[in-house]
C-alpha cells in the first residue's frame, strides 16, 4: 500500500530534504505545491531530484495574488511546462476582494487557463468562496480538479463538487472535526484523497503535522466509511493515480 500526501508545501519547510527522506523511507508520495512564483524553481528541483517521491505543482495562493503583474503567469516562464499540476490556486475573501476584476480573480482565471491549455490537474483553495470557485471552474475544461481542504459549508456546493466528479482531500482536521467527518461520508469513495497541508501544525493534535499524519488521516477515513484500513488505502492509491493521470 502506497500512501500519498496529496497537498503540502515542501518549499516552506526549513529542510525539505529531511521531509522527503522520511517519506521515501515509508514509500510515500508527496504532491508539493507552491504559494508564489519565487518557490517555483525549488519545487521543480525537489521533484527532479526525487522523482519517485515528489510531484510538483506550481501556482499562486490567493494570499499572494498581486496587482503588479501585466500577465499573471509570466513569472513562471517555461517551468509551467515541466510541472505535474497547477496549485495551490483559488479564492479567499480573508486576504482581499475576490469578485469582478480583482487581483485574486485574475490570477485564478489565468491559472485555470494555463491548466486547461497544458492539460494538467489543479488543486483549488476555496475557503469562504466555495460557490465562487465552482462558478469559475464551470467555465473551463479541466483534466482533473482537487478541492483542497474543501469545507462543504453549503449543501449546494457539496452537490456540485460530487456531480462534477471533483476530488476532495481530507487532512488532520478529520481526526477531531465532526463536521469534516460528516463531509467525508458524502464524497464518493472514488474521489477521496488524503493531505497534510504541511508544514502546518495542528494544536488540536498536540502540534503534530506534515506527512507523518497521513496514516492517521487514512485510518479516520476508513473508520468513517466503514472500511478496512488496507482496503481504504488501496482505494485511495487508485484515486491518486486517476487524479494525476486521467
Amino acid at each position: 500500500m502506497k500512501l500519498t500526501d496529496a497537498h503540502l508545501h515542501l518549499p516552506e519547510y526549513q529542510d525539505p530534504s529531511d521531509a522527503i527522506r522520511s517519506a521515501a523511507a515509508r514509500g510515500m508520495r508527496l504532491l508539493s505545491c507552491t504559494v508564489d512564483p519565487a518557490q517555483a524553481e525549488l519545487n521543480v528541483r525537489l521533484r527532479d531530484e526525487n522523482p519517485d517521491t515528489v510531484k510538483c505543482f506550481l501556482g499562486v495562493h490567493p494570499s499572494d495574488a498581486t496587482e503588479d503583474e501585466a500577465s499573471p503567469m509570466d513569472p513562471f516562464g517555461g517551468l509551467l511546462q515541466r510541472c505535474d499540476g497547477i496549485g495551490e490556486i483559488g479564492l479567499d475573501p480573508k486576504y482581499s476582494a475576490i469578485g469582478g476584476n480583482s487581483a485574486q480573480m485574475r490570477w485564478f482565471v489565468a491559472q485555470l487557463g494555463a491548466a486547461e491549455k497544458t492539460n494538467k490537474p489543479v488543486q483549488v483553495h476555496s475557503r469562504g468562496s466555495e460557490m465562487e470557485c465552482l462558478d469559475v471552474l464551470d467555465t473551463f475544461r479541466l483534466r482533473s480538479v482537487m478541492m483542497h481542504w474543501f469545507e462543504g459549508r453549503a449543501e449546494e456546493s457539496v452537490q456540485r463538487v460530487v456531480s462534477r466528479g471533483y476530488y476532495v482531500s481530507f487532512g488532520p482536521a478529520l481526526l477531531y472535526s465532526k463536521r469534516i467527518r460528516r463531509l467525508a461520508q458524502l464524497i464518493p469513495e472514488e474521489r477521496l484523497l488524503t493531505e497534510s497541508d504541511g508544514p502546518v501544525a495542528f494544536s488540536a493534535l498536540g502540534g503534530t503535522g506534515g506527512p507523518d499524519t497521513i496514516p492517521s488521516v487514512l485510518f479516520g477515513l476508513a473508520e468513517v466509511r466503514g472500511r478496512d484500513f488496507v482496503e481504504m488505502g488501496g482505494k485511495l492509491e487508485e484515486n491518486v493515480r486517476s487524479y494525476l493521470s486521467r
